[in-house]
């Protein structure tokens, strides 16, 4: 089989990046994956090469069931206005069909000068780059032939990192109502602790 050539996105905004840490809501095993956000008059190659993929997964399907008509998997973009919403996705751990060992990966993260970007980062919504992915044709009964943009590797060349900050950060100080300090062993300095959501 010839390896599936990688290839590179426009640059475009992040919708809602799992890059430094696997989701793991929906699958188990974890998958890093990204939304790319890009303007339609720049994404006029990359969804025509998306469109060419998945007519040939289908012809390919259709071949495989003896010309019988086999449908369309869901593309892996879709066009919102002006814009389009391209989606990227890797499996963080999982067990290789061929050789049935384990395994575990992630997406090279790499900043505008193609440095590693240090784990721990925080890459938040809103960042910008490029993405390099490969193009991978499948056919599910179910759902149909498709093809899916796997997730290689990131270039960020703007980053948005979350700051961290306390939910009280958010508002200002208003006239009203005023909670008295809790006394705690004769003392008015007890500190109540409030923890961040690791949620957003």
């Amino acid at each position: 089989m010839p390896k599936i050539e990688a290839k590179i996105s426009v640059s475009g905004e992040f919708i809602y990046p799992h890059l430094t840490r696997a989701d793991v809501r929906f699958n188990p095993e974890g998958e890093y994956k990204l939304t790319l956000k890009a303007k339609k008059s720049d994404a006029i190659a990359m969804v025509q090469e998306l469109d060419q993929a998945l007519v040939d997964s289908l012809a390919d399907a259709e071949k495989k069931n003896k010309g019988k008509k086999v449908k369309e998997a869901p593309k892996p973009y879709t066009v919102e206005g002006d814009n389009v919403f391209f989606k990227y996705k890797m499996k963080a751990s999982g067990v290789n069909k061929k050789t049935q060992d384990k395994f575990t990966q992630r997406p090279q993260l790499l900043d505008s000068k193609k440095n590693p970007i240090p784990n721990g980062t925080s890459i938040w919504g809103g960042s910008v780059g490029k993405v390099a992915y490969q193009l991978i044709p499948y056919y599910v009964p179910a759902i149909g032939a498709g093809v899916s943009a796997r997730l290689k590797a990131v270039q960020i060349t703007k980053l948005v990192e979350g700051s961290g900050s306390a939910s009280s950060d958010l508002f200002k100080k208003e006239d009203g109502f005023e909670a008295k300090p809790e006394i705690s062993n004769g003392s008015a300095n007890a500190k109540t602790e409030v923890q961040d959501s690791t949620d957003f």
